[in-house]
């Protein structure tokens, strides 16, 4: 899958953690813990979530940088909407405007809107 969406999107700890170990890997880590704490040990074990969620080498970087610390892990609500808007670009090639609706939870029209690059009506983000 493409993770080409722009950083800049990511909350402050997500974007140094990016630099760290690559976007992949921190959606990845949000996917998992966003929202919540993340204990990064100074030791990691094998079986630790860090090394099983992103593996042993980027779980060491992680370690290496923030070992003994507490992270609050945001939910990076825009990064995960780019990165949802350009999976559904990339299966649009095999699917219908109709599934990729159904599998998104999302209207038909969103999905129109998406693949045209108009993204979220910035009228309904303001009701929020």
């Amino acid at each position: 899958m493409n993770y080409e969406i722009d950083q800049s999107l990511l909350p402050g700890i997500l974007l140094e953690i990016c630099e760290l170990i690559g976007i992949q890997a921190t959606l990845k880590l949000v996917a998992k813990y966003g929202g919540v704490r993340l204990y990064v040990p100074k030791t990691l074990r094998p079986d630790h979530d860090l090394v099983v969620i992103i593996g042993r080498e980027l779980a060491e970087y992680m370690e290496e940088r923030f070992g003994g610390e507490v992270l609050e892990i945001p939910k990076a609500l825009l990064a995960n909407v780019a990165l949802r808007n350009v999976t559904i670009k990339q299966e649009y090639e095999v699917l219908s405007q109709r599934q990729i609706a159904l599998k998104y939870h999302l209207t038909e029209r969103q999905v129109r809107n998406i693949l045209c690059g108009e993204g979220q009506d910035e009228n309904q983000m303001e009701l929020f």
